[in-house]
């Protein structure tokens, strides 16, 4: 018996099996019967069956890591459920038995690797007669080794998932609604070669969607009574035979049954392990880890708040002050006026302002006297999250000069820091909290509370009363009044310094899979005054593979400058180095302006001079940036030193390369927080890069509500396919995490995760230690906005 004959007999047991089944299911599969059916991943990653993808989405948010196992491939994919239609996928696939290339000696025994990006559009939500269903393209810009396209449809049944699709390109592969597939090429009219010019991947190749052999794919995965176990049957769409493994390897991958049959064991809630037997002769085996990033909270052991003191006439009540004017033998007149004065009533005359002068001082030293403001200042740091303030006290208000560093949710802060002011002074004379955020010591923002307004929300004087009902936000102003508190300040007090973990990574390079350095980073600032910087970090390399990272020049002889290539020779060949040693001034030129000028030694690879503007108006979804730069490439064998020759030449590899010597680069950039698209961010960049190529950025993100945000970038610049190289042109991801949710005390700070494809040359940015859109973030917080409380 043929295997056609085989396939067509077992469609019709398992049709037979499934329609006798059906009316069982509609009598038990209710939600009390059967656990909920959850999506899980395929070996390419992404939400289907097994090679097949299905209709289905994850729930928003959701994150997977996996790696999938087989004697052919090795996937490793990371899958992001950016909204609830739109799924994204990235993977490198590991090729079991061949190499990267026939050359020892550049990349030994590193298997070929191919790196690809998936997407996944929702078109139709499932309702009681429509099945849910997505358009998704595979492999959108690898090298073209599992690349194409489907619709496919799903419908729920109880315990069970239907799906039908159809396939184009890999998933379509057989060609069984097409024709009976002879030649690909010419039958089915697909171009099946290498993605990219010259095959160097990194290309969208439109023009190959949706063409060439189509098929149907479908299966079936059921929901067993036992939660943590699911079974997964697909019908594959695609022969095998047209796999790099057999085109490019000689490599038999026969198929010896259409069906591919598999199990998933949930063993916990962000773990799944998978086996499947593929095309009638193959074993895959895999994990899978998920969590949600809209989900993610940490508990926190905060300090507690101080509460209200609504009856507190701290330090001394205005009759108190009066009295003591007299005691002290003040005018009488000037007593009466501090009190006119607080009610707002018209002053007659110059010899009145004068006294009036005289009882505001008055009153201001004894609230100086009898609070203990060194206190109060801690309280704010401590309690409140305003780190180091600057208070300054004039007749009616205080304003207090500090980073918040606490609280993503700036209305809590403002809360705290008004139940600490109001408890410490006298309420029948400051009307007004005046809190001013600084960044880098730049005044961002300024939030003005109404004490009395305060006193009602403080005291829940009113139904649903709010901190932003006594609040107004506006472009800080310069502060009133005299400073109270760091007025004893020394030349240590202006030094700060500490240490971090540092992590760089690339993957599926050509000399080694995983290329990476970890490392210690030390920084230190002294600060001259609250706009001049002198900073520095030291770089202590602890472990790296670039021994690894031998580049090699395209094939065409392509001689850019070496720009980010040359990362074995700063990393893994000088484990200490200075990274940055350099002065910053930073001010404001208006309102709504803000710039800063650097110079010395910028980042580990170049040093040089430059400046920034940018353009930020308070609350606005926009904002307008430039900069320009003059760097000078930094000599990997000495400390401090620049190459002063642009010819080099590296013994390890025995090949004459070229330095970048001298370059002026820079950018303009728009940024842009759409309201009708929530909870995102776009960037663009255009200018000149370091190896002197011209092009755009484009970087895109996207923000969970826990605070976590994942981002893709990529630049195109004027370099062609081969000028470039492998990969064609730049592009990474990132995630950043804040560590508000890995820790149990309040906290702006943020970790960042990133994923180069391949280190290149093309397209590379000069690194600043400064980017203001960063500094400026609490005029429209992006870094530091507050997180979405699920239960709300």
């Amino acid at each position: 018996m043929n295997n056609t004959t085989h396939s067509n007999l077992t469609i019709c047991k398992l049709s037979a099996i499934a329609l006798a089944l059906l009316p069982l299911f509609h009598v038990q599969a209710d939600e009390f019967s059967y656990p909920i059916l959850k999506a899980s991943q395929t070996d390419f990653g992404g939400v289907g069956l097994i090679q097949m993808p299905t209709g289905r989405m994850a729930p928003e948010g959701e994150f997977n890591l996996a790696t999938m196992y087989n004697s052919e491939y090795q996937h490793f994919s990371a899958s992001v459920q950016l909204f609830s239609w739109l799924e994204t996928t990235a993977r490198y696939t590991e090729v079991q038995d061949l190499l990267y290339s026939d050359d020892p000696t550049f990349s030994g025994n590193t298997k070929y690797t191919d790196k690809g990006l998936d997407f996944k559009a929702r078109l139709l939500e499932e309702s009681a007669w429509l099945p849910e269903t997505s358009v998704g393209i595979r492999d959108i810009g690898g090298t073209g080794l599992f690349d194409g396209e489907f619709i496919a449809a799903t419908k729920r049944v109880g315990p069970l998932d239907f799906t039908l699709g159809i396939g184009w390109g890999y998933i379509g592969n057989s060609g069984n609604l097409t024709s009976d597939k002879k030649n690909l090429n010419y039958n089915c009219d697909r171009d099946t070669s290498f993605g990219g010019k010259g095959g160097k991947g990194g290309t969208v190749d439109y023009k190959r969607w949706f063409k060439g052999c189509a098929a149907l794919f479908g299966g079936v995965e059921y929901q067993t009574p036992w939660e943590p176990l699911r079974v997964k049957v697909e019908y594959d769409g695609n022969d095998y035979q047209a796999d790099f493994p057999v085109t490019r390897g000689a490599i038999n991958m026969p198929q010896d049954s259409k069906f591919n049959y598999g199990l998933l064991y949930r063993a916990t809630s962000w773990s799944d392990f998978h086996l499947s037997y593929e095309r009638g002769n193959t074993l895959t085996f895999g994990v899978s880890l998920q969590t949600n990033f809209n989900d993610l909270r940490q508990i926190k052991r905060d300090t507690p708040a101080e509460e209200y003191k609504p009856l507190a006439a701290a330090p001394m009540s205005n009759k108190d002050i009066t009295r003591e004017n007299a005691n002290q033998k003040l005018p009488s007149q000037a007593s009466e006026l501090a009190v006119t004065s607080v009610q707002k009533q018209p002053i007659a005359s110059i010899a009145e302002k004068e006294s009036l002068k005289l009882a505001t001082n008055t009153i201001n030293a004894h609230i100086l006297d009898q609070t203990d403001w060194k206190k109060v200042a801690k309280e704010l740091g401590k309690i409140a999250g305003y780190n180091n303030p600057k208070i300054y006290l004039d007749s009616h208000s205080v304003t207090v000069v500090a980073d918040q560093i606490k609280y993503m949710d700036r209305k809590q802060a403002h809360k705290r820091a008004a139940t600490i002011l109001a408890n410490n002074t006298n309420k029948d004379v400051i009307t007004e909290y005046r809190l001013i955020e600084t960044h880098y010591n730049q005044p961002i923002t300024e939030t003005r509370i109404d004490a009395g307004k305060f006193a009602q929300v403080a005291t829940y004087g009113y139904i649903n009363a709010d901190i932003t009902d006594s609040t107004e936000v506006s472009v800080p102003m310069y502060p009133r009044g005299t400073l109270i508190t760091r007025t004893d300040e020394d030349w240590l007090d202006k030094l700060s310094f500490d240490v971090s973990p540092t992590m760089v990574q690339s993957f599926g390079g050509s000399e080694g899979f995983y290329m990476f350095n970890v490392g210690v980073t030390g920084n230190s600032a002294y600060r001259f005054s609250d706009n001049l910087e002198l900073s520095g970090s030291l770089y202590l390399n602890l472990y790296d593979n670039y021994d690894k990272f031998l580049y090699d020049v395209p094939p065409d002889g392509t001689d850019l400058k070496r720009v980010r290539t040359l990362i074995r020779q700063y990393v893994h060949d000088n484990p200490v180095r200075v990274n940055n040693l350099q002065l910053t001034w930073m001010d404001n030129l208006s309102d709504n302006i803000s710039y800063q000028a650097y110079g010395g030694y910028l980042e580990m690879m170049y040093g040089g001079v430059g400046t920034e503007f940018l353009y930020r108006p308070l609350n606005s979804q926009w904002a307008f940036g430039f900069d320009i730069n003059y760097a000078k490439q930094r000599d990997p064998d000495s400390m401090f030193g620049f190459f002063s020759d642009e010819n080099q030449f590296d013994p390890l590899t025995n090949r004459a390369y070229r330095v970048q010597t001298g370059v002026v680069t820079g950018h303009a950039t728009a940024y842009y927080q759409p309201e009708w698209f929530p909870n995102t961010l776009l960037r663009v960049s255009a200018g000149q890069y370091l190896t002197e190529d011209k092009g755009v950025t484009v970087d895109f993100s996207k923000q969970f509500d826990s605070g976590v945000i994942v981002g893709a970038f990529a630049t195109k610049t004027n370099l062609s396919a081969d000028e470039y190289g492998e990969g064609s042109f730049t592009k990474g991801f990132y995630i950043s995490i804040p560590f508000d949710l890995m820790t149990v005390k309040s906290t702006h700070s943020r970790a960042f995760l990133s994923w180069m494809p391949l280190t290149r040359d093309g397209g590379q940015m000069l690194g600043r230690k400064y980017n203001l859109f960063d500094v400026t973030d609490a005029r429209a917080p992006w870094y530091t906005k507050p997180s979405v409380d699920p239960i709300k």
